[in-house]
């Protein structure tokens, strides 16, 4: 049994199975085995209820995320309020992704490079974040030889970038070019304009500014061979047959998909016009729109230099923007143009700050262009009244200023992060390392975006970037997934990486999606006007007038056309574009044939030669390229041969879609698919910087090769490796991959803007099912674990108002005492705060302050343990009499800590064990599978410690039974509840403990008088003498009662499980054990001089003792802090007044420097000779040596061991697998929870 008041420090086995909410609040001790951080059980009512009272909003914070998100109102704005009592996104924390996802690479048989980094080659199921994850690395036991010291720093004077370089790229197995190795900063960062991304000798300037656009095939159908446009048919009257807007328009997407396809185009391809040629299209007869005087003129694109001279060198094309997925739109595509962008303070770029109609306060939008940086405009309008931006294109329209706008916030948000975290770093190392992050968000969120057009038919994973290619291939996501290195064969083309082609930069337009106007829309989500879209062109002034809030919440609230809608007559029929009439169809035709690029036919019969799995057809008749008849017809009529049809009309009128999308086939194929590519040839992408020290490196000894690998991986100090590195968990979050990058898009207008509720996929209409508004929580990007110094207190993790690190603590306490450690762990005590609803618990681990707490233990003048009751109000339970007068302790103290008076109790346990297992057996005979033995546990467990409170008369009444269980649950979580309400509400917490206490006097009540009547006269002890001899009152008994066998269970619920279940789960467990109990009885078991005898108790004793051991909670024991007191360890640090002071079972029990590298692992016969030291700072399990120290363990070690002999001799088990230490298991603020295993279980044949 236990005493209530007493130390002790193992949890409860599992919390109990409640569809209610669970918020963990403070601390419980138990007397056998505990402090316990307790959770309270609320239906909903009660729970906003509660939260109304505190002015608590954010009660969901998942730890996976930097964010909280709720369901918006229906009517709610850009500045959108939450609404009442609105109910959490997720009500437990969600998994993360990327975790699952490596754990399904790994795991595979076939992955021998990732199985080498971790133990047994496997990533186990319960692992589900970073912090648990490190844990599984197979660092080797000693240093691999040799081990490369860290990096020179690059001012010193012997450093030499070019060896640096060789040995971190010695792995591309190609000779690397010297041009790019002198100056560390052309590797090690991006270049403005593009080079040196590809690194091999004299090939360094692929996919750099000015550099001829790669084609697919190298293809050149010019019509002389050379540089003469290919002929075809007016292109005016291509445009006319086969791309007016149809009357039938399919919608799917927000118009920001168009802002963020223009973004993304402009980033990655820019034709220079040719200042000296020209196409003229003129009007065919049948003209409806432009006089038949009309001519378009078509701007020809300018030529490589010193091409276009023969056949066997055809004309290229130059493209004017890198091919990387960079935000060269954003930052410039030279040095010139992005130094002029650039604040030179802390990394920023230049902004203008102002405040925009309906918004609450200035904030960024791009400069004015008085820098004089390229840019396009139109006639009337001076270049420095429109804003300076990467790219000369920036003004275009709204639309592509929304995203330039939300970049520019990005980039200067991630600046003020990066330079909290690095404040030595200078503004040419914010700038750059912001630039890479940037960059990789960039490619998540072209990933989300290329994600709009998935069906359900594709195929699962969709978000990992790599379900296009799995299709074009006809490969599985174990073929083809992010686990590859650098340079990734799949997206090499002869050699070189993929870099945008010229049938990409012609094709990929989607004019269709082209929009004639889109709602400009207030805070109240009022539309105020519609805004024709071609009026946006070239008008910064009229952006700032209107507010990035206005376009934004218009553009994520209307539609655009999807494919096969034709192109909107305001672009396709322009009166006035830049000073000239415009057709953007004849545009893209006229280029296609004047860049020599293939046919449809042309292009697709070299696809084809490929063979992929995605096959596209030859049109080698007219009807093939349309089911249309007039379609039919009008190709028949303007062209003289299928395979003189142009790319772009062929992709046009395509009517098969891409499997599994929503996209064209062909379109898609030259489109999506070369963006998929260029983004994964990149050296700095995101997917080989998270590979990098797992397949090219190994975490104890890696190595970044560029300042993106440098910040994802960060150092960890492990003895013996200085350069172990692991994933930088903010970073990873930053970057949203726990969950694939999916909320990137509507982080980034969430984050940068006042718009707070926005539907949860931006690029897809709101829908209240498949698509409903989230909002952004008001205590949202704080980032959650704060360090809050106090004066000279220890540093805390300060979490959420009122109820601090609860909701993470409750989740998953191992998580945060392993951040703790983390982040504190080079202070000498390693001490730091959580704070847990209104108290903060200091973690104390120095055995200096061990010792501190040790020897205040008799006096309690520094920390007591009876205050620290008080303040989470463990009065509720035991009831206020009964707390101050400690009757219950006396009780236990004087009887079960009495040898003679135990060993009575023994035959009673063993009595009362055999009993249960005939009234309530596993198998009547035959071996019974897939067993769950967790409920059983607790049932036989209330059984036996009612027998031996209660007595033989009642103890085994089904109600009591039930009623003692009931009473566990919701004691634990009136506790809970009680130590979130001030004094005038703390009656709600007391009314169902109350209830219980009532149900259990109904019931009992009979008993104790009939026990009364016939007291002394009965041989067999009964606890519930020591009671009545000292109880008067009836009815305080029975609360007596409810109180010590409350503390039986909880206490062991946690050791006779752990018990049972380590011996089940060895292999040999119980072969071994049980003929060592063959001779085993309760005459000789003796708890109190174990070690003295030899007994054959002993190999189950040091087996019960080794589960206790490892089965300790998080946190515990505690103490109220008296007053202000320095630590032992580290003077200059002092524990507040009424704060807690709380030691660690976890952590300290499995310290290395106590028990051995193998601390951690279950060793059945560590204590067959040796007893624990009990008491002592290396074993609290029942506290620290002292008068407080609990005194029912020797009922609980006889009870444990009786029990486990009396199972294990009936029953033999077989578990359907067998958990090693880290999955056994289930930490839940202070509990300790079993992961349930299914089992066989056999009668054992009696002898």
């Amino acid at each position: 049994m236990s005493i209530l008041i007493q130390d002790c420090s193992v949890g409860v086995i599992e919390a109990p199975k409640y569809n209610n909410f669970l918020i963990t609040t403070s601390q419980l001790h138990f007397a056998h085995l505990s402090p316990l951080y307790c959770y309270f059980t609320l239906n909903m009512r009660q729970f906003f209820f509660l939260a109304a009272f505190t002015g608590l909003i954010g009660l969901a914070k998942s730890d996976n995320w930097l964010y909280d998100r709720y369901p918006a109102r229906k009517d709610a704005g850009f500045v959108g309020n939450l609404p009442n009592d609105p109910p959490p996104e997720f009500h437990s924390e969600p998994p993360d992704l990327f975790v699952d996802w490596l754990r399904s690479v790994v795991n595979r048989n076939d992955s021998l490079e990732l199985q080498n980094v971790f133990k047994n080659g496997t990533i186990p199921d319960h692992v589900n974040s970073i912090d648990d994850l490190i844990l599984h690395v197979k660092t080797p036991k000693e240093p691999t030889t040799p081990i490369l010291g860290p990096p020179i720093p690059i001012k010193a004077p012997a450093y030499d970038p070019q060896t640096e370089a060789a040995r971190l790229f010695r792995h591309l197995n190609y000779p690397l070019d010297p041009r790019c190795l002198i100056n560390k900063s052309s590797w090690w960062y991006r270049t403005y304009e593009g080079n040196c991304n590809w690194l091999k000798q004299s090939e360094t300037s692929e996919g750099s500014v000015g550099t001829a656009r790669q084609r697919d095939y190298q293809q050149h159908t010019y019509a002389d061979g050379i540089s003469k446009p290919r002929e075809g048919p007016n292109a005016r009257e291509v445009s006319n047959a086969f791309f007016k807007r149809k009357k039938k328009i399919y919608y799917e997407h927000t118009p920001l998909l168009l802002g963020l396809i223009e973004f993304i185009m402009h980033d990655v391809t820019y034709s220079q016009d040719s200042t000296e040629e020209s196409i003229q299209v003129t009007m065919p007869k049948d003209e409806e729109v432009f006089p038949l005087n009309t001519t378009l003129k078509v701007q020809r694109t300018a030529a490589v230099p010193g091409t276009g001279t023969s056949e066997s060198n055809p004309r290229e094309n130059i493209n004017m923007a890198s091919t990387w997925l960079d935000i060269s739109s954003l930052y410039g595509s030279t040095s010139d143009v992005a130094l002029r962008l650039r604040s030179k303070v802390d990394g920023k770029l230049l902004t203008q700050e102002v405040q925009t109609p309906g918004t609450k306060a200035s904030a960024s939008y791009l400069p004015f262009n008085t820098m004089n940086v390229s840019t396009n405009t139109r006639s009337g309008v001076k270049v420095e009244d429109l804003f300076a931006g990467g790219d000369p294109r920036t003004n275009e329209d709204w639309l592509l200023l929304g995203v330039h706008t939300l970049l520019l916030r990005e980039h200067n948000r991630l600046c003020n992060i990066l330079k909290k975290q690095k404040p030595d770093w200078d503004d040419e190392q914010l700038y750059q390392t912001v630039r890479l992050v940037m960059s990789a968000k960039y490619a998540l969120i072209a990933n989300s975006y290329q994600m709009a057009y998935w069906t359900e038919e594709m195929p699962w994973p969709r978000d990992d970037g790599f379900p296009l290619y799995r299709q074009m291939f006809g490969e599985n996501a174990l073929e083809i997934n992010p686990a590859n290195t650098y340079p990734w064969p799949l997206v090499t083309k002869n050699g070189k990486p993929m870099t945008v082609s010229a049938e990409m930069a012609v094709v990929y337009r989607f004019h269709e999606f082209i929009i004639p106007s889109f709602p400009i829309k207030n805070q109240n989500n009022e539309t105020l006007w519609e805004q024709n879209l071609f009026d946006t062109g070239f008008n910064a002034t009229g952006f700032l007038n209107v507010g990035l809030e206005r376009v934004l919440a218009g553009t994520v609230a209307s539609h655009i056309p999807n494919f096969k809608s034709g192109v909107d007559e305001h672009f396709r029929s322009a009166e006035k574009y830049r000073g000239h009439q415009f057709d953007i169809v004849v545009s893209s035709i006229v280029h296609e044939r004047e860049q020599g690029l293939p046919t449809f036919n042309q292009y697709f019969r070299e696809y084809n030669k490929q063979n992929p799995k995605v096959v596209v057809p030859i049109r080698d008749t007219w009807s093939k390229f349309s089911s249309d008849p007039e379609v039919v017809r009008d190709l028949e009529r303007l062209y003289d041969h299928p395979d003189d049809v142009d790319l772009v009309v062929g992709c046009q009128l395509d009517e098969e879609w891409f499997p599994g999308t929503t996209v064209p086939k062909s379109a898609l194929i030259i489109s999506l698919f070369s963006l998929f590519g260029m983004g994964n040839s990149d050296r700095f992408s995101i997917g080989f910087s998270m590979m990098r020290c797992l397949l090219v490196d190994r975490p104890w000894d890696c190595h970044p090769s560029n300042a993106l690998e440098d910040l994802l991986w960060e150092h960890k100090k492990v003895p013996g490796f200085p350069n172990f590195r692991f994933y930088n968990e903010f970073w990873l979050k930053e970057l949203d991959l726990p969950a694939h990058g999916t909320n990137l898009l509507w982080r980034l207008i969430t984050e940068n803007s006042e718009i707070n509720c926005v539907q949860r996929s931006p690029l897809f209409p709101h829908d209240n099912i498949t698509n409903p508004l989230m909002c952004i929580g008001i205590m949202a990007i704080i980032h959650f674990l704060q360090s809050w110094p106090w004066g000279d207190a220890p540093p805390s993790h300060i979490g959420w108002p009122i109820i601090g690190q609860a909701l993470s603590f409750q989740r998953n306490p191992l998580k945060v005492l392993r951040r703790g450690f983390k982040k504190y762990s080079h202070s000498v005590s390693r001490c730091f705060g959580i704070k847990l609803a209104s108290l903060t618990h200091y973690v104390i681990t120095n055995p200096r302050d061990l010792q501190l707490m040790m020897d205040d233990n008799t006096s309690e003048r520094k920390f007591s343990l009876h205050e620290f009751l008080r303040a989470i109000n463990f009065e509720l339970i035991t009831k206020k009499v009964n707390f101050e007068s400690d009757l219950h302790t006396q009780l236990i103290r004087s009887h079960f800590g009495n040898p003679s008076t135990l060993a009575r109790f023994h035959p009673v346990i063993e009595t009362a064990s055999k009993d249960f297992l005939k009234r309530k057996p596993l198998t009547m005979g035959e071996p019974i599978r897939n067993a769950n033995i967790n409920n059983w546990i607790d049932e036989y467990i209330t059984f036996v410690v009612s027998r031996c409170i209660v007595g033989p008369e009642g103890y085994d009444n089904p109600e009591l039974i039930t009623t003692f269980l009931k009473f566990n649950n919701d004691a634990i979580a009136t506790m809970g509840l009680s130590s979130m309400l001030p004094g005038f509400l703390q009656f709600l917490a007391s009314r169902t403990i109350n209830k219980d206490f009532d149900a259990i006097r109904r019931v009992t009540l009979p008993i104790i008088k009939k026990r009364r009547e016939m007291h002394g006269k009965t041989e067999e002890p009964v606890f519930m003498d020591f009671i009545l001899e000292e109880v008067d009152d009836d009815n305080c008994v029975a609360d007596l009662i409810a109180i010590i066998v409350w503390g039986g269970l909880v206490n062991l619920q946690a050791t006779f499980s752990s018990t049972l279940l380590d011996i089940i789960n060895e292999p040999d467990g119980q072969s071994k054990l049980l003929p060592t109990l063959q001779c085993a009885n309760v005459a000789e078991l003796d708890t109190f001089r174990s070690w003295e005898i030899e007994s054959p108790w002993n190999s189950l004793r040091s087996a019960m003792f080794e589960s206790i051991r490892l089965s300790g909670p998080i946190t515990g024991p505690a103490r109220i802090v008296l007053e202000k007191v320095p630590l032992a360890s580290q003077p200059s640090m002092k524990l507040p007044s009424r704060s807690v002071a709380t030691l660690s079972a976890y952590s300290t029990h499995r310290d290395t420097a106590a028990w051995g590298e193998d601390a951690a692992t279950y060793r059945p016969a560590r204590f067959i000779q040796k007893a624990p030291p009990v008491g002592q700072p290396e074993f609290i399990t029942w506290g620290l040596e002292g008068p407080h120290m609990c005194p029912g363990r020797w009922f609980g070690q006889a009870t444990i061991m009786v029990m486990t002999k009396s199972v294990l001799e009936t029953y033999n088990f077989k578990p359907e697998r067998r958990l090693s230490d880290e999955e056994k298991y289930v930490y839940t603020a202070g509990n300790v929870g079993r992961v349930p295993v299914g089992m066989e279980v056999e009668l054992r044949a009696k002898n």
